[in-house]
């Protein structure tokens, strides 16, 4: 992953886990689970939101439970990263091991130079994002592991794949 392109969508601090997905919209279908996303912070923004978009928030971000159906709702919407002062670690680590790459500020004070609904351009690699008013923002970037966890759609990608069997083989013999 070298490279992100999307909308940006401005939130504050605090944002709690519990804000981002409520309760209200847990289920085992993925169409609830998607369509819950802000649902009780404001409806109208899970319906606009668009393949690539990221979320952009403040201190603390991702504060409160450490369900990972806040994560599970932004990736079945789209969100491709998220940007903020801080997070949360339980947040930070529940996106990190689901594959959705947040990335901090290195200077809080540049987040006033996000507009909402603004088109922006991460690069994953050298730790810039690039508003579409040309601003320049530097990020930190978290250590080449936790890269590789990214690139790799999460955890569970960087797991050895199992070894096939010759056809016709129902199991391996020890």
């Amino acid at each position: 992953m070298v490279s992100i392109r999307g909308r940006a969508w401005v939130f504050g601090d605090d944002l709690n886990t519990d804000v981002i997905h409520p309760p209200d919209f847990f289920s085992l279908d993925p169409e609830k689970v998607k369509r819950g996303l802000f649902g009780k912070l404001d409806a109208s923004i899970q319906p606009r939101i668009q393949q690539g978009d990221v979320i952009v928030g403040g201190r603390n971000f991702g504060c409160g439970s450490s369900r990972e159906t806040s994560i599970r709702s932004l990736l079945l919407n789209g969100i491709s990263a998220v940007v903020a002062v801080d997070f949360a670690r339980i947040f930070f680590r529940n996106a990190t091991n689901n594959g959705l790459p947040c990335l901090v500020l290195a200077d809080a004070n540049r987040l006033s130079l996000i507009r909402n609904g603004q088109g922006i351009t991460i690069s994953t690699e050298e730790g810039i994002l690039e508003t579409s008013a040309g601003d320049q923002i530097s990020l930190e970037l978290p250590g080449r592991f936790v890269r590789q966890i990214w690139s790799a759609g999460g955890l569970l990608g960087l797991l050895p794949k199992p070894m096939s069997l010759p056809d016709g083989a129902t199991s391996v013999e020890s």
